[in-house]
């Protein structure tokens, strides 16, 4: 039997996936056919610099897809908790070769959350440590590590503000960056930062809080409401859009 689907580089994690992909088109456990995806239309890949995401899916924009995932992920969750990431992706590469289906988390790929036992959000897979955030949150009345950011962001200047709590226990944050704990936000930062009072369009993560926002109607906004974005620093995939008077943004109000 010939096995559909090309490999972008020599990774034995490539190939696994590859064929554990065959499984999930080919075979009958999942909804997912050849109806769907077309998967000699499909490269996969195995990233060694990838650590925000599990894994990811791009297209060119006629139907050609790559699927790279995480060696971090594996080596830390082994392939069994790949595959979930795998089927995700697998979802999108669906989007990407459908015509009117759109490509991010939205209906089309709400509908096949449960079908194929997916989370519905970016899925954990392994406890993230410390070291692997440039800025770590830590509580200060006994949580401990809580989590953290790979690069500055409004959670980390409100963590060191006290305006962002543990989520556990609602105490105040520390907040350490790359030279040590963070009693004040860094001069560098003042004069870049901007007024959340400014935002008329603002972005909530479940997870995360406030994450950002823009100031006018944009593509940006657009593609956070239908839900085609994740939150860049836990990989979450559902995010508000909020205006100012704290009203959710729905498709429909586009």
């Amino acid at each position: 039997m010939v096995t559909a689907g090309d490999l972008g580089d020599s990774h034995n994690l490539s190939r696994r996936a590859r064929d554990y992909a065959n499984e999930v088109i080919f075979g009958d456990e999942w909804p997912l056919t050849p109806d769907h995806v077309n998967l000699s239309r499909v490269t996969f890949e195995t990233s060694t610099r990838m650590t925000r995401q599990h894994g990811v899916c791009s297209s060119d924009g006629r139907g050609n897809c790559t699927i790279r995932l995480s060696k971090q992920t594996h080596d830390r969750a082994g392939f069994e908790a790949l595959k979930e990431t795998i089927r995700h992706e697998l979802v999108h590469a669906y989007q990407h070769q459908t015509t009117g289906i759109d490509t991010g988390h939205g209906e089309s790929f709400k509908g096949l959350v449960e079908p194929l036992d997916l989370s519905g959000r970016c899925s954990t897979h392994y406890e993230k440590q410390p070291e692997d955030y440039k800025y770590r949150f830590y509580c200060v009345d006994g949580c401990g590590f809580i989590g953290g950011r790979h690069r500055w962001s409004i959670a980390v200047a409100r963590a060191i503000r006290g305006t962002q709590v543990c989520g556990t226990c609602d105490a105040e944050l520390r907040v350490e960056g790359p030279d040590g704990v963070l009693d004040d936000v860094p001069e560098w930062r003042k004069d870049n930062s901007f007024n959340e009072d400014d935002l008329q369009y603002q972005f909530y993560c479940e997870n995360c809080g406030l994450i950002g926002g823009r100031r006018q109607m944009c593509k940006t906004v657009r593609r956070v409401v239908h839900g085609a974005t994740i939150c860049e620093h836990c990989g979450c995939l559902n995010i508000e859009t909020r205006d100012k008077s704290g009203n959710v943004i729905t498709p429909a109000d586009l």
